[in-house]
C-alpha cells in the first residue's frame, strides 16, 4: 500500500513538474513618463528558449500577439502598439508563409497621453502563441493592469 501511495504522489509531482514547464513566457508590465501627461506603457515579454512568440503583424498562420487596451474616459492612446526586439522572419513550412517572431526578449509599447494629471490604470490583455520547433502551444490570453501616475 505505501508503494501504490508513493508512486502517485510522484506521478503528481512529475505532472505537476512539467505543467510549469509550458508557461515559457514570463510577461512584466510598466509606465514610464516621457513628459508631462505624456507614458509609455511597457509590455516586456521574456521567452523561454528554444521558444518563440509571433509578431502582432502576423497575416497568415499562427495567432499573431493582440493586444487589446480597455477604454480609461482619462487616457488617449497614441498611435499604434510599436515592438521592441529582434525580429526574426523564417519561411515556415508548416504555415507555407514567412513568419516573424521573437525569441528572447521582445516589449510591446504603447504611447498615451492623460486628458488630466490624475492617477489612473490602463487594463486590457494580451493574445498570444508561442512554439518551437517541434509543437506550438495553444493561444493563451491573459489580463495586465497598469498604474499611471
Amino acid at each position: 500500500m505505501k508503494k501504490a501511495i508513493l508512486i502517485c504522489l510522484l506521478a503528481a509531482f512529475s505532472i505537476a513538474a512539467q505543467a510549469q514547464r509550458l508557461n515559457p513566457v514570463k510577461w512584466t508590465f510598466e509606465s514610464v513618463k516621457k513628459a508631462d501627461k505624456q507614458y509609455d506603457i511597457v509590455l516586456t515579454a521574456t521567452v523561454d528558449a528554444p521558444w518563440h512568440i509571433y509578431s502582432q503583424t502576423v497575416k497568415k498562420g499562427p495567432i499573431p500577439t493582440t493586444i487589446t487596451f480597455k477604454p480609461n474616459p482619462l487616457v488617449k492612446l497614441s498611435g499604434g502598439t510599436k515592438e521592441i526586439g529582434k525580429l526574426e522572419s523564417n519561411f515556415d513550412k508548416n504555415f507555407d508563409a514567412i513568419i516573424g517572431s521573437y525569441a528572447g526578449k521582445v516589449q510591446f509599447k504603447q504611447s498615451i497621453v492623460l486628458k488630466a494629471a490624475s492617477k489612473t490604470k490602463l487594463t486590457g490583455s494580451i493574445e498570444y502563441m508561442v512554439c518551437n520547433d517541434e509543437k506550438c502551444l495553444p493561444p493563451v490570453s491573459i489580463p495586465f493592469e497598469v498604474t499611471i501616475q
